[in-house]
């Protein structure tokens, strides 16, 4: 395994701990007349470039309340501060 220097510095997590921060997060944030939305779990993606982040989430449904949007929000707030492992296939 090699370490690549990125332009900026993430703090590198299990898929499980970024899901766990994600579901809180995303608990204190949504509106609360919704209880049905839950955020898609994170999954291991090669970065597309030098500055992104290496994980990515299944596209969440639109939701009349706007959980979808709080989700983009969050996303875009914890992409640049958050890399997760690369999970080995068994």
């Amino acid at each position: 395994m090699t370490i690549q220097a990125t332009a900026m510095s993430r703090t590198t997590l299990s898929a499980a701990q970024l899901y766990a921060m994600l579901d809180r997060e995303f608990k204190k944030l949504r509106p609360i007349a919704c209880t049905r939305c839950r955020v898609p779990l994170p999954y291991w993606r090669k970065p597309p470039d030098d500055v992104s982040a290496n994980w990515h989430i299944g596209q969440p449904e639109n939701c009349e309340y706007g959980c979808h949007l709080v989700i983009a929000e969050l996303l875009a707030k914890l992409w640049t501060r958050y890399d997760i492992e690369q999970q080995m296939v068994q």
